[in-house]
């Protein structure tokens, strides 16, 4: 856990972590004690031109006079060792970090003419990943980077801690960053500041624990073999975003709801993360008895502006064995038929509670049992699909937006992840990928794979 500064600022409040939180920051603990850095992820927005400096500046300054978690450090209360945020006062000039940049061997120009030369845009991406928040002092749990590309087209790259936001609280993150820059406000977002149930006795969250547990054992017969193995390596992450356009886009939702279901179409998209995986094993001779594949499932009210705040995700993990991989329309519907069964069995919830009894473990100790259940795996890959990213947000900072997807940033194990999101009538796959865990042979199978199962057969 961070160590408090030689001279800290006033505690205004403690904010305690959610249940999902819990886990992060035992996976956040993990990582940087098997040096892989912390579980810090970026968001990218594409613009069309370069964003007003003055505004940008201005709408990091005031995101964090509204919004003091900003700043917040985890701590663990004395007695009952449970985690919360400890929210100081922010300094009256205090400002999230910005960073100027300008790719390749561009000039110095308007309007950021400080921009510091970078090789380019994905190097940038990995030193900023394991880069600390800090400014002044003061550490922060996101920052905002505005990189000029060769093209004449700017990127905005927001930095954030997994611990304070989920991929649709850093969406939200950015649309109010954005109504801040323009000079707009909004209502006051709720900051939860006492437990997210009701009390419950031991004895009643251990009887609710067990349909996570008897879909854990399940887990258990195949195992969760990951492409990156067990063995927590240090190394880079790295990234490829494939970016099918309206015709190609409209075609992959339509067969998504064709596979899927109208109501399920994530399974279509798991059933296709999971055959691009085990085309990677099949190449290395391995045909495993079937995977583990950890999708989040968002608590949050669909359409909430907020909270922006904590990770708003229940895990579910679905788990595709060898005779469900013949074709897509298979693994899909197998699929479907296992989200049908842990909608029934309320899985998601069960595993909640799981978390939520977990949540006064040391993050060693709780990452720990995670990893003995599975011989040191966590799951054989992470995946999710956040849908459209930000669409009320048209521009930033008086620039247009042109597409905008996430990063997420991963530890190994698993070391691989598959994910989606939509901006416009596009959508963006991001393949992310620790060192070591895949070849460039491998990645070109596995988007091949990939591309296959989304686009089926085409003329």
């Amino acid at each position: 856990m961070p160590t408090p500064a030689a001279t800290t600022p006033k505690t205004v409040a403690r904010v305690p972590f959610l249940v999902a939180d819990s886990f992060v920051l035992a996976l956040d603990d993990f990582m940087r004690r098997t040096h892989q850095g912390g579980h810090v992820s970026q968001s990218v927005i594409e613009l069309a031109g370069p964003p007003d400096p003055e505004r940008l500046r201005a709408g990091l300054r005031q995101v964090v006079a509204k919004h003091p978690l900003l700043a917040a450090r985890p701590r663990r209360h004395w007695w009952t060792r449970l985690p919360y945020w400890e929210v100081p006062a922010p300094p009256s000039d205090a400002s999230l970090p910005l960073g100027c940049w300008r790719e390749g061997d561009l000039s110095p120009g308007q309007p950021f003419a400080d921009a510091a030369p970078t090789v380019d845009l994905w190097k940038l991406i990995q030193w900023l990943s394991v880069e600390p928040l800090v400014v002044d002092g003061t550490e922060y749990n996101a920052r905002v980077d505005a990189v000029a590309r060769r093209d004449g087209s700017f990127c905005l790259i927001l930095t954030w801690s997994h611990l304070l936001f989920d991929g649709k609280g850093a969406e939200l993150f950015c649309t109010e960053l954005a109504r801040l820059c323009d000079g707009e406000d909004g209502p006051e977002e709720p900051v939860r500041t006492a437990p997210p149930r009701p009390r419950l006795s031991f004895l009643n969250k251990f009887r609710r624990t067990k349909p996570a547990m008897d879909y854990q054992t399940g887990l258990q017969e195949t195992g969760v073999p990951s492409l990156g193995g067990p063995k927590p390596r240090p190394g880079n992450p790295n990234y490829q975003i494939i970016t099918f356009e309206a015709a190609e886009a409209a075609a992959i939702r339509r067969r998504a709801e064709q596979l899927g279901g109208g109501l399920f179409p994530i399974t279509f998209f798991v059933a296709c993360v999971a055959r691009a995986h085990d085309r990677v094993f099949r190449h290395r001779g391995r045909q495993p008895a079937g995977y583990g594949i950890s999708v989040p499932t968002r608590t949050r009210k669909r359409g909430a502006r907020g909270p922006l705040f904590h990770n708003h995700v229940a895990p579910l993990f679905f788990n595709p064995r060898r005779e469900h991989l013949g074709n897509v329309a298979e693994t899909a519907a197998a699929m479907k038929a296992q989200f049908a069964v842990m909608v029934r069995n309320k899985v998601a919830e069960s595993f909640d509670i799981v978390l939520d009894m977990m949540r006064p473990l040391p993050s060693w100790l709780f990452m720990k049992i995670i990893r003995l259940q599975f011989k040191g795996e966590l799951c054989t890959c992470y995946s999710s699909h956040t849908g459209p990213f930000a669409p009320e947000t048209k521009t930033f900072a008086g620039t247009p937006v042109t597409n905008a997807y996430h990063l997420p940033c991963l530890s190994t194990p698993p070391g691989t992840g598959i994910f989606f999101g939509e901006h416009g009538e596009r959508l963006n796959v991001t393949i992310s990928w620790r060192d070591g865990a895949l070849t460039d042979d491998e990645r070109t199978l596995m988007v091949a794979q990939l591309r296959d199962d989304l686009l089926g057969d085409r003329p």
